[in-house]
């Protein structure tokens, strides 16, 4: 596995830092220590149990510890976030059955499982082997690296496999766009939002150190710039949204990092408008938007924007696909799109395509399948693009999955759990766009009885009960209650009329 053959070779090498996180720092020769030390204990704990290792937290620095450690331990790893409710973590570790729980924030518990603190986990990581742990003991091939829960329809979040082939096959498409050795890069996204590997498997792997901004940082921008002009930053990984926040300080620019030099967007869409603010503001540093689901670990395409795609009346492109990714567009009958220009469906195909979701044949079986001609896997993202050139452009969702600040949703997801309030007989969850994104989702609730309440009281209570089913990312902005839903010809919630009324709502 590349990523843990190259924090061996740093850390057999001169010092080098590892990561970076409110002042503290971690070497490779530390981090390749603390992730054996934490392998050699669910080897000796856990002996032939394979099953994953839960992890929760922000950006703790034993976090990455662990993640590296259940790799060499031959273990998958499932990074649960800080903010996830716990009634949603539950669900994840039922899901999950894991050997061992590393829970850095508290609050977790079950059964059948190792739960460890913060401390003990420390008390385990300090503690180094008698021998190393041989690297016929890592994960390999088509053995689970990680497992990511995603929104789900049903109101309960799936995992997404990726096994350390896929990781290697992201790897070898990724990196031709990073620098050869060194420097200093973002680490801004959740452990649990598959763009993390952008810094955490391509950062590590070319030697980089990771510049790590946890919730509360993010949230600071006095703090967070102020140690982001201490950074030494040179690679930008992050959503779109994220840096058009930045964006709103007139001291985001060159003067605050002058050693960037590119920033690479993915997770959602990026602007003409960020685009050009980024150009003015850092003169020497390029901009690479990409693309890619989950399903087919990280990303499958890149492109640099210049400038004159920056005035792109078709939007911003998503780019043209990276080494090893085989792409093509599908109508609706399932026949190869090949006009220029034209629209369908995203296939991907390749060695990046994972397995599939966990313990979801049916959900599996829907959206995975092997190319009779090519024999390669392939995934349908359910995305609308069309090609120009070699560059594709997305368009949209084809159905109700979309994404908010850089996490992808399901409405159906939202509406599900909104449902399980008390005085909520029906939900259902709408868009609010801004240009070429969406700005915040709205909620038209018909309630079970009349509950009394203003508007904004109303909205602050079901918030807060909210807030045991669902992440703060996933709650509504607005939660307007309806006497009735408008229905469409087919007797379906008409989601159009909902749309057009929230425009009119103040």
């Amino acid at each position: 596995m590349l990523v843990l053959e190259k924090l061996k070779e740093y850390a057999a090498g001169p010092e080098r830092t590892a990561l970076v996180n409110r002042g503290s720092r971690l070497s490779y020769r530390e981090l390749d220590a603390r992730s054996e030390a934490f392998a050699a204990w669910l080897l000796a704990r856990f002996e032939g149990d394979f099953a994953p290792v839960v992890l929760r937290g922000d950006k703790e620095p034993d976090f990455l510890c662990c993640l590296l450690g259940a790799l060499k331990s031959g273990r998958a790893y499932v990074p649960i976030d800080s903010t996830l409710p716990p009634s949603r973590a539950a669900q994840i570790l039922a899901d999950v059955c894991p050997c061992a729980v590393v829970d850095f924030t508290g609050g977790l518990a079950g059964e059948g499982a190792r739960f460890l603190t913060a401390g003990e986990a420390d008390a385990i990581l300090s503690a180094p082997p008698a021998s190393p742990v041989p690297r016929e003991s890592w994960v390999q091939g088509g053995e689970t690296a990680y497992i990511l829960f995603t929104s789900g329809s049903t109101g309960r979040p799936k995992g997404v496999s990726i096994t350390a082939d896929n990781l290697a096959a992201f790897l070898e498409g990724v990196l031709p766009w990073y620098p050869q050795e060194g420097g200093v890069i973002l680490h801004q996204v959740s452990y649990s939002f598959d763009v993390s590997g952008c810094a955490v498997y391509a950062g590590l792997s070319r030697g980089m150190t990771l510049f790590s901004v946890d919730h509360a940082l993010a949230a600071g921008y006095r703090e967070l710039f102020a140690q982001l002009g201490d950074s030494g930053l040179t690679f930008w990984v992050s959503t779109p949204s994220f840096a058009e926040l930045c964006t709103r300080s007139r001291a985001f620019d060159a003067r605050l990092l002058p050693n960037l030099r590119r920033f690479l967007f993915c997770g959602e869409v990026l602007t003409h408008t960020l685009c050009g603010m980024l150009a003015d503001r850092f003169p020497a540093a390029s901009v690479v938007n990409t693309y890619g689901p989950t399903e087919a670990t990280v990303l499958v395409t890149a492109a640099e924007i210049p400038p004159a795609l920056r005035q792109d009346p078709r939007g911003i492109p998503i780019g043209a696909p990276i080494r090893g990714a085989t792409l093509r567009l599908e109508g609706e009958d399932g026949r190869e799109v090949a006009g220029e220009g034209q629209a369908g469906q995203l296939v991907i195909l390749g060695p990046s395509v994972g397995p599939g979701y966990l313990g979801r044949p049916d959900l599996t079986e829907r959206a995975f399948f092997t190319d009779p001609a090519t024999g390669l896997r392939g995934y349908r993202t359910g995305d609308r693009c069309c090609r120009v050139g070699e560059a594709y452009y997305y368009l949209g969702r084809m159905d109700n999955q979309l994404k908010l600040d850089g996490y992808r949703i399901e409405l159906e997801d939202v509406e599900a759990n909104l449902q399980k309030l008390p005085n909520v007989l029906r939900a259902a969850v709408v868009p609010a766009w801004k240009g070429e994104k969406v700005a915040y989702l709205a909620a038209f609730l018909l309630l079970r009885e009349p509950d009394g309440l203003g508007p904004l009281q109303r909205t602050i209570a079901l918030k807060k009960q909210a807030a045991r089913y669902l992440p703060a990312y996933m709650i509504p902005r607005k939660l307007i209650a309806v006497d009735a839903f408008p229905l469409n010809v087919n007797g379906k919630v008409d989601k159009k009329a909902l749309a057009r009324r929230l425009e009119e709502t103040p």
